[in-house]
């Protein structure tokens, strides 16, 4: 493995909405194309293809391997239910990116990305709330009958009752 330590962004939608800049923001700065994807503000469009264009915010589609790692441990920790799949991606790119010996830090205000990132060793830092405190883990049970599944269940329906599942936390630890 490569000891590259140099610092490094990776950046999901969150960042951008709430604004943070690549251009003006020292250091390298990764996003994925679904991020990209989720931007439709044109003044924000702009600033980010003046980034792309001036090498200051680098696209990456992280591998195979590395979405399928992080999908299972979010299926695991049972934050599969609110990650979306541009939310498995910039995750499975910060970790791709930590694998080749870099220190990334996703800028993200998603909670179950921050949540995950915990449990991941990944750091991260927030733009408008101050961040999670605790790391959970999930399960899912139904409301209506009371039974409960494992989070790697991937289903939305109880088995008994066929009423829509829910989540709640099961084990909460301090950061």
């Amino acid at each position: 493995m490569i000891s590259n330590k140099k610092h490094i962004f990776v950046l999901d939608t969150s960042a951008i909405l709430y604004g943070f800049n690549p251009q003006i923001v020292e250091g390298e700065h990764y996003t994925t194309p679904k991020v990209l994807s989720e931007v439709h503000d044109e003044n924000l469009k702009i600033i980010l293809d003046i980034s792309i264009s001036l090498g200051k915010l680098k696209i990456k589609i992280p591998k195979h391997e590395f979405i399928e790692f992080i999908k299972k441990r979010a299926t695991e920790t049972g934050d599969i239910f609110s990650l979306s799949e541009t939310d498995l991606e910039v995750l499975a790119l910060a970790y791709e990116l930590k694998s080749e010996g870099f220190d990334p830090v996703i800028i993200t205000d998603d909670y179950s990305v921050q949540n995950l990132c915990t449990l991941l060793s990944l750091s991260f830092k927030s733009i408008v709330t101050e961040g999670i405190s605790q790391k959970f883990l999930w399960i899912i049970y139904c409301p209506a009958c009371g039974r409960t599944y494992k989070s790697s269940e991937l289903i939305t329906n109880c088995k008994v009752c066929g009423h829509i599942l829910k989540r709640k936390v099961y084990k909460k630890e301090s950061i």
